[in-house]
């Protein structure tokens, strides 16, 4: 499979992911579950969009992100692909850690009632290098993507090679036929997760914090190796954009199925720990993720694959912003939670503070200048630059 044409729908589907991260994460300060601030009334019927959300969210980038590694595998050798690793992921999250997600932990702090003269008098606790929350105020919190993708790149770099390689063409036109044979068998992804749930998501709840996060890991590293495979055998995306109204259909049924007697608004599940209703609880969760993630690939093959101004924007810009987004959040939400509104307004206020202020940071002082690209991951400004030109003269060449 050739790797020169860009896949304008996997850009696509990457920027709209991270924006629902946003409305997520805004979404956090406003539901009864554990986050960093919390407004003072909570909504519970809040829940049911964002259970909905949570489900395929993370899987759905961990997924591009298989994806993207196989196109970026195809323009570099194994050095300069973990070189460009450590570039766009171990430096934006060290550079994070240390300033970005400091003043989280800041604003979550005096929010509990723990008084610093200022905020540099907190930020020096930083370079104690003792761990949140264990009573320091070092951590990855919303990094932890970020962190993840850069082991998991290490870590399936000998298969993604493999995979790459004339060695294994063989296994590769087997599964080829295969699924070309037998479409439905893309399908076949929910065994390993389904597996993996029912053996560790009690043993091991999700942690995000690399070393006891062995459910978590378990499906993103899947997710993420089956991106690769997605994007590296023939067949794959042609049977998941035939299969794509079948996914769709898959995916409403355990959809409304969950929305009505799980995600609902009381959330009073007696037998919750019940061993019968983990594993029917199972079917329908992991039938509707597999499935969405399927139909949304598949329609994203169909209507968004296409080059946009908006696009070329927005898929340069919306790294910096998941980066930023949580902090500048959390800054403003402090404040806002503290107002006599509505749930409602306060929620929607947050969301244009959150998208307008990262954006100017963005604007201003990310995208400008070398030192600031470079800590935050994207490409230096020459090489942006030089790659705008040759886009040009191709343009011009083709309309000659």
């Amino acid at each position: 499979m050739e790797t020169t044409n860009r896949r304008y729908d996997i850009d696509w589907l990457r920027v709209l992911a991270f924006y629902l991260l946003i409305f997520y994460h805004v979404g956090m300060v406003f539901v009864p579950w554990e986050f960093h601030i919390k407004n003072s009334t909570t909504a519970e019927w809040f829940e049911t969009w964002m259970a909905f959300l949570s489900q395929w969210r993370l899987p759905l980038l961990f997924l591009i992100s298989g994806i993207v590694v196989y196109y970026s595998l195809g323009k570099r050798t194994s050095g300069k692909f973990l070189l460009e690793r450590a570039k766009r992921l171990f430096i934006p999250l060290i550079f994070g850690m240390l300033v970005i997600v400091p003043p989280q932990i800041y604003f979550e702090r005096i929010s509990n009632g723990v008084q610093f003269a200022n905020y540099w008098e907190f930020w020096k606790t930083v370079f104690n290098f003792v761990p949140y929350p264990m009573g320091g105020s070092l951590s990855w919190h919303h990094l932890w993507y970020v962190l993840y993708i850069f082991v998991y790149s290490f870590f399936a770099l000998p298969i993604f090679l493999f995979l790459r390689s004339d060695k294994s063409i063989t296994i590769k036109n087997r599964i080829s036929g295969f699924v070309k044979s037998n479409p439905n068998t893309i399908y076949l992804i929910i065994i390993p997760l389904l597996l993996f749930y029912y053996l560790l998501v009690r043993k091991f709840p999700t942690s995000h914090a690399l070393i006891d996060d062995w459910y978590n890991h378990s499906i993103s590293f899947t997710v993420f190796l089956f991106g690769f495979l997605i994007a590296s055998i023939d067949g794959f995306w042609d049977a998941i954009t035939l299969k794509r109204k079948q996914s769709l259909i898959m995916a409403a049924i355990p959809s409304a199925i969950l929305i009505l007697f799980v995600w609902g608004p009381t959330f009073e599940i007696p037998f919750e720990e019940a061993d019968w209703f983990i594993y029917l609880y199972g079917i329908f969760k992991w039938t509707f993720i597999t499935s969405w993630l399927l139909a949304i690939l598949g329609y994203a093959k169909i209507f968004l694959n296409k080059p946009s101004k908006v696009i070329s924007y927005a898929n340069e810009s919306v790294y910096p912003l998941y980066i930023l987004h949580q902090t500048v959040m959390i800054v403003f939400g402090y404040y806002i939670i503290q107002w006599n509104w509505g749930i409602v307004p306060k929620f929607f206020l947050l969301v244009v503070l959150t998208f307008g202020a990262s954006f100017l940071i963005y604007e201003i002082i990310v995208k400008r200048f070398s030192a600031t690209r470079f800590l935050f991951g994207i490409k230096p400004l020459e090489r942006r630059i030089k790659s705008f030109e040759t886009r040009t003269k191709i343009i011009q060449l083709e309309n000659q």
